[in-house]
């Protein structure tokens, strides 16, 4: 019987959203642990089990170092032939597939799943605040001979910690990791000194994804006259598929405000509109807009306002 995640060819592509699915569609062996693997591979003139893989979609992060060339790799609908060394980095919910030769290329390679970043803030603060891990595209950064040293000594120490017996390992683990992140950066942040279309690629995406957040915003209110757990940046990004943490980030560079920031003035406008314009109990009005009850709604309308919403409405009343 097929499993869930399975497809074969001409059917729809699998999400696959843990990784022993992820290395059986790919035709390796299964992870060691749940939520993290590191491989090294290198074929020495065998055919690699995954030289082709069919397309799929993925719930994970992952960042290669390929040690030579001849490779071509698909994500979303872009296409890459890499022709020397490079990290490669997929991200959560790219259509991925790829063409090895069959003398596959050595390489090096760390996934690991959205809830290793939720158990991991050190990382995941790296990882939401650069806008390069959050691209529908996976653009290979070329490596010169010197980097490729850096790179190659980063993922030799952890893949031997890794598949360690050492009782603190996954602490050594999580280290690398971030060290490895922290030249990932380094390493993004000059092919952005010169790399204008990659700019304006990212700017055009994060100002779209900064409007789309405040149309949601602006449409909740329009849509539902009644708010119950809605009114958060978490339920905001669910819609708009991505994580919190990175929509709050992408929200404060294009708008030099938070989302909850933007999010609060929608729900105090919205406040404001209800009391001045209808007869509406403010006990009401603090339940309409998701408020457990209405002291929690007076603080933050006081804190917002300058005032508490009696003594707005009493106002607004006595300047008609």
């Amino acid at each position: 019987m097929k499993r869930k995640n399975d497809n074969a060819p001409g059917t729809d592509i699998p999400f696959l959203t843990d990784l022993d699915s992820f290395y059986k569609h790919v035709n390796a062996a299964p992870p060691l642990y749940k939520d993290i693997d590191i491989r090294e591979f290198d074929s020495k003139g065998v055919k690699p089990p995954d030289y082709v893989t069919r397309p799929f979609r993925h719930s994970f992060y992952c960042i290669t170092l390929f040690l030579e060339g001849d490779i071509t790799l698909n994500a979303g609908f872009w296409k890459n032939r890499l022709n020397k060394p490079a990290i490669y980095i997929k991200t959560p919910r790219q259509v991925v597939s790829w063409l090895k030769p069959e003398r596959g290329p050595k390489q090096y390679f760390i996934v690991f799943t959205e809830e290793y970043l939720r158990s991991n803030k050190i990382i995941a603060d790296i990882v939401f605040e650069l806008p390069f891990l959050q691209l529908e595209q996976a653009i290979p950064l070329e490596l010169e001979k010197e980097e490729v040293e850096l790179f190659a000594g980063i993922y030799k120490h952890v893949h031997q910690e890794y598949h360690s017996k050492n009782p603190d390992k996954f602490v050594i683990i999580l280290t690398y990791v971030q060290l490895l992140l922290l030249y990932v950066r380094r390493l993004y942040n000059k092919y952005a000194a010169s790399d204008k279309k990659l700019i304006i690629n990212l700017n055009d995406r994060e100002h779209l994804l900064a409007e789309n957040f405040r149309s949601l915003v602006r449409k909740s209110f329009a849509d539902n006259p009644i708010h119950k757990n809605t009114l958060n940046v978490k339920h905001f990004a669910e819609q708009l598929s991505i994580h919190p943490n990175h929509l709050n980030a992408v929200v404060k560079r294009q708008t030099q405000k938070t989302a909850i920031t933007i999010l609060h003035e929608q729900i105090l406008l919205e406040a404001q509109t209800l009391l001045r314009q209808t007869e509406i109990a403010i006990k009401e009005v603090s339940s309409r807009l998701g408020f457990a009850d209405s002291s929690h709604f007076n603080k933050f309308f006081k804190k917002h306002a300058g005032k508490t919403p009696a003594i707005y409405r009493k106002e607004a009343v006595s300047q008609l």
